[in-house]
C-alpha cells in the first residue's frame, strides 16, 4: 500500500456477514502515523501474508437497485451511496450493498489475509551494519576483478533460495529491514534468481485513475464519421519580402489522415509537432532544436496560437451549402499546416552546420596527410622497382605471377582495378562510374482506327484567319485597383478616391481578341472580350502577376438605334476618348470602394466570431471582388492617323476572368431592392441571403449612409457592383454613377428582411412592412443594368 494514497484499500472476505472484517479503526490509526513509520509498519506486518481480495473506490448508485445483502434487501435509489464488496472466489461476482450494510461489514474484526508460512509477526529492529559489511567483504575477496552485486532479499523467500541464516540480534528477534546478501557468497547453493511477490500497492497503482479515464473514453468513443486530412511541412523563416511564407527544410512533408474534423488549434499543434519533429531531429543530426519556439501556421500563414481553444479550426471550411434547403453538407478536405522554425534558431543551425563542416574538413585533411606520408615511407622501404617495370605494367596491363623479395615478403605483380596515380600525386579519388546503357524502348504499334481518325483531323486542319487577324497587340500603362482598409480611406486624403497615379502604374503588353471567338458578352453599357496581359515588372499578386495573364477586356459603348424610338435592335457605338475614360474611371472607383466596404464587413464578421464563445451554426461564405485595373493604350506610331506617337488613344477596364461562363454567373441582389433577387429554391439563394446580411452590416457600420448593391458573379468572385448612398451624401450631385439609387438607402429599414446571419451577429432587427404604394413607386424608378 502506498503512503501517498488517499483512499484506504479494503480487503474483505464476503462469504457471509458474520466473517466480514473491520478495517476502519486500523485505517484511522495508520493514517495518524508518519509516512516513514507507516511504510515500515506495513512492510513488517504484510511481509509474510498474501492478499486475496480488494476494492479501490466507493461509488454512488447510477440507477435504482436493491441491496445484494441477503439479510437487508433494501432499495438503493439513484445517487445514493452504493458500495461494491468483492469476494475471494476468482469467478464469483461481488455484491452491491447499501451504506448501512457497508458499515456493518467494516465493524467486523477479521481481515481476509492468509499466512504463507509458520512465522509469527515479530517486532523488528534495524540490521547490524557490521554484519552487512563483513558479508560484502567476504564475497568481494573471492572475486576482486568483477565484484558481485549486492541484492536485497525480501522476507519469506529465504527458505526457497537456501540462503545463509539471518544473524540473530539480542532478544531473539530478527533484524528490521531487508536481508542484504550477495548471491555468489552463498555456500552450497547454485540458485541465483528468485521471484519475490509484491506486497500492497505498487508503482503501477498510481496510474489507475489515468488508465481508467483513458480506457473509458476509448470504450464509449464513437467512430469518426467527419474527418480531415493534414499535410504537414517544416519551413523556416527567411529574410526579405519574397520569403515571408517560409522556406522548406529538407523536403520534410508528412501526411496524416482520419483526423477529427472538430479538432481545435491546440490539438492541431500537438499533431503537427508529433508528426514532423522526429523527422526534423533526424535531419538536424546532433543539433538541439528548441521545439517550444516553433510556430504552427496554416496555408494562409495564420498563427494557430491566436485561435481560441475548444473551437474547431477547419470544420467550417468543410461545410458546403446545400442546393435544397439551408442545411449544410460536410465534405472531407485536405488542409496544410506548416511548422515554422524561427529565423534566429535557423541561423544558429546554419552556424553550427558550418562549424561542424569545418571540423570534419580539418579532420579529413589531417587523415589524408598522415596516410600519404605512411604510404610514401612504406613504398620506399619495401619496394625497389625500376621505372621501366612500372611503365611496362601500366602500359601493357601485364598479369605476372607473384615474386619473392629479399625480405621474404610476397609481392603480387597482378594489376589491380585501381586508377593509376602519377608520381607527384597521391589523390584517392576514384573514377566516375560508367553510364549504363539503357535498353531501347519497346516499339509500340499505334491503333489503326485511332490513327486513321487523327490523320483525318490533322491533315484537314486549316488556320482560322479571322481569329488571327482579330488579335490586337497594344502597349498599355496599367493602373491596379487596390484593396484598402476603410480607415485608410478616411484618414489619408490621397486614398479618398481611386487614383490614376503614373508613379504607381506598370508598363506592359495587352493582347485583345476582337474576333467572334474572343467575344465574351455584352451588358447594359459595356462589351467584354478575351485578352492577355503581360507586365514588364509583374507584381506579386493581382492582374499581371503571371505572364500572359488571362483577363476580360471591358469597354463602354453607346446604343445607336435606327429610329428615334429607343427600342428594338441597335448598333454598338463608341464614345469619345474623354467620355470613355470618364465612364471607366467611375466604374473603377465604384469597384475601389466596394472592395473596401466588403473588407469592412469581413473584419466585423471575424471579430464577432473570435469574441464569441461558440462558433456560428452556419458556414460563413468567403467571397471577394475580382482583381481589376485601368489600362491606358498608347499610340505606337501610325496606328491612328493624326495621333502623336506615345499619346493615349484608348482606355480599357481589365478584370479577372470568372471561370465557368454563363452557367455559374448569377445576379443575387438588384440595386432597387434590399432582398434577394432569387427565389428560395433557386441556386445561389443561400449566397443571396448572406449578401443581404452584408448590406445590413455596411448600413450600420457606415452610420446608415451607404452599402453595396448589385451583387453578381459566382459564389467565389463578384463583379460590376454598385455603391448606394443616402440622399444626404450627394446633396443633389451625381456620385458613384447612374446606378446609385438613393431611395434604396432611405427605405432600407422598410425593405430589408433580417435572416439568421443578422440575428446571430447581433445586428439591429428591422421589421419588413409590405406597402403596395411604395412598391408601385419603386417600379417607376429607372433601372440601370451592368
Amino acid at each position: 500500500m502506498m503512503c501517498q494514497t488517499v483512499k484506504t484499500q479494503t480487503f474483505l472476505k464476503c462469504t457471509s456477514p458474520s466473517n466480514v472484517p473491520d478495517h476502519k479503526s486500523l485505517g484511522h490509526e495508520l493514517f495518524k502515523l508518519s509516512s516513514v513509520h507507516l511504510t515500515g509498519y506495513l512492510q513488517s506486518a504484510m511481509s509474510d501474508y498474501e492478499l486475496l481480495t480488494q476494492y479501490t473506490e466507493d461509488t454512488f448508485a447510477k440507477e435504482d437497485r436493491i441491496c445484494d445483502c441477503p439479510s437487508c434487501m433494501a432499495n438503493i435509489r439513484t445517487r445514493e451511496p452504493c458500495f461494491y464488496v468483492a469476494t475471494i472466489e476468482p469467478g464469483q461476482h461481488g455484491r452491491y450493498v447499501c451504506e448501512s450494510c457497508h458499515l456493518h461489514y467494516e465493524n467486523k474484526r477479521a481481515t481476509s489475509v492468509r499466512p504463507t508460512g509458520n512465522q509469527t509477526l515479530q517486532c523488528r529492529v534495524p540490521p547490524d551494519p557490521r554484519t552487512i559489511q563483513q558479508s560484502v567483504n567476504a564475497a568481494q575477496r573471492k572475486s576482486t576483478l568483477n565484484p558481485p552485486p549486492v541484492v536485497a532479499v525480501p522476507g519469506g523467500s529465504r527458505a526457497r533460495l537456501n540462503t545463509p541464516p539471518v544473524v540473530a540480534v539480542p532478544g531473539g528477534s530478527r533484524a528490521r529491514g531487508p536481508d542484504v546478501r550477495i548471491p555468489t557468497s552463498w555456500q552450497g547453493s547454485s540458485t541465483t534468481s528468485f521471484t519475490a511477490g509484491a506486497i500492497g500497492y505498487s508503482s503501477q497503482h498510481a496510474l489507475y485513475s489515468t488508465e481508467h479515464d483513458r480506457w473509458g473514453k476509448i470504450a464509449y468513443a464513437s467512430s469518426l464519421a467527419e474527418t480531415i486530412l493534414l499535410e504537414i511541412t517544416v519551413v523556416h523563416e527567411g529574410a526579405g519580402a519574397r520569403k515571408k511564407r517560409g522556406i522548406a527544410i529538407g523536403n520534410i512533408c508528412e501526411g496524416r489522415k482520419d483526423i477529427n474534423a472538430q479538432i481545435d488549434a491546440p490539438g492541431l499543434t500537438k499533431v503537427a509537432l508529433e508528426t514532423v519533429v522526429p523527422k526534423l531531429r533526424k535531419f538536424g543530426g546532433e543539433f538541439i532544436w528548441h521545439v517550444e519556439e516553433f510556430v504552427i501556421r496554416d496555408a494562409a500563414w495564420v498563427d494557430l496560437a491566436n485561435h481560441p481553444q475548444s473551437v474547431p479550426y477547419f470544420y467550417d471550411q468543410c461545410l458546403l451549402p446545400s442546393r435544397k434547403g439551408s442545411k449544410s453538407i460536410f465534405k472531407s478536405k485536405q488542409f496544410a499546416l506548416m511548422v515554422v522554425v524561427p529565423e534566429v534558431q535557423w541561423n544558429e543551425y546554419e552556424n553550427w552546420l558550418e562549424l561542424h563542416a569545418e571540423i570534419e574538413a580539418e579532420a579529413t585533411q589531417t587523415s589524408r596527410t598522415q596516410s600519404s606520408k605512411c604510404a610514401t615511407a612504406h613504398t620506399a622501404a619495401s619496394f625497389d622497382v625500376s621505372s621501366s617495370v612500372t611503365t611496362s605494367l601500366a602500359e601493357n596491363e601485364l598479369f605476372l605471377p607473384s615474386v619473392m623479395t629479399d625480405s621474404s615478403v610476397m609481392v603480387s605483380t597482378k594489376r589491380t582495378h585501381q586508377r593509376a596515380e602519377s608520381s607527384s600525386s597521391f589523390s584517392s579519388a576514384s573514377s566516375p562510374p560508367r553510364k549504363k546503357n539503357l535498353p531501347p524502348a519497346v516499339l509500340c504499334t499505334p491503333d489503326r482506327d485511332r490513327l486513321k481518325e487523327v490523320l483525318k483531323i490533322g491533315g484537314g486542319a486549316d488556320l482560322n484567319v479571322k481569329q488571327v487577324f482579330g488579335l490586337h497587340n497594344e502597349i498599355v500603362q496599367f493602373h491596379q485597383i487596390p484593396t484598402r482598409d476603410i480607415t485608410d480611406l478616411l484618414l489619408n486624403e490621397d486614398h479618398h478616391v481611386f487614383s490614376v497615379d503614373m508613379a504607381e502604374s506598370s508598363i506592359g503588353q495587352l493582347m485583345i481578341d476582337t474576333s467572334t471567338e474572343g467575344f465574351i458578352g455584352i451588358g447594359g453599357f459595356k462589351t467584354a472580350n478575351a485578352g492577355w496581359l503581360t507586365l514588364t515588372a509583374p507584381p506579386k499578386t493581382g492582374l499581371g502577376s503571371v505572364t500572359r495573364h488571362k483577363v476580360v477586356v471591358k469597354r463602354p459603348f453607346d446604343k445607336i438605334f435606327p429610329t428615334n424610338v429607343k427600342a428594338g435592335p441597335y448598333k454598338v457605338g463608341r464614345y469619345s476618348l474623354a467620355d470613355e475614360l470618364r465612364k471607366l474611371f467611375r466604374e473603377a472607383n465604384v469597384l475601389y470602394w466596394s472592395k473596401s466596404l466588403l473588407k469592412l464587413t469581413y473584419d466585423f464578421i471575424d471579430r464577432s466570431i473570435a469574441s464569441s464563445p461558440e462558433p456560428p451554426p452556419f458556414m460563413v461564405p468567403r467571397v471577394r471582388f475580382v482583381e481589376a485595373g485601368l489600362a491606358l493604350c498608347h499610340n505606337q506610331g501610325g496606328s491612328k492617323p493624326g495621333a502623336k506617337t506615345g499619346s493615349t488613344w484608348a482606355v480599357f477596364l481589365l478584370e479577372e476572368l470568372i471561370e465557368g461562363g454563363d452557367d455559374i454567373f448569377v445576379k443575387f441582389i438588384h440595386n432597387m431592392d434590399a432582398n434577394p433577387l432569387l427565389d428560395e429554391l433557386d441556386y445561389g439563394y443561400d449566397m443571396a441571403e448572406f449578401f443581404v446580411f452584408t448590406q445590413h452590416v455596411q448600413y450600420i457600420k457606415t452610420g446608415k449612409l451607404a452599402f453595396i448593391s448589385d451583387y453578381q458573379g459566382s459564389t467565389v468572385l463578384l463583379t460590376d457592383p454598385q455603391i448606394l448612398t443616402h440622399p444626404s451624401v450627394s446633396n443633389g450631385c451625381d456620385i458613384f454613377g447612374e446606378g446609385n439609387i438613393e431611395a434604396s438607402v432611405s427605405k432600407f429599414e422598410d425593405q430589408h428582411a433580417c435572416n439568421e446571419y443578422c440575428e446571430w451577429f447581433g445586428l439591429e432587427i428591422f421589421v419588413k412592412e409590405a406597402n403596395d404604394d411604395e412598391a408601385a413607386a419603386n417600379d417607376d424608378e429607372v433601372v440601370v443594368e451592368n
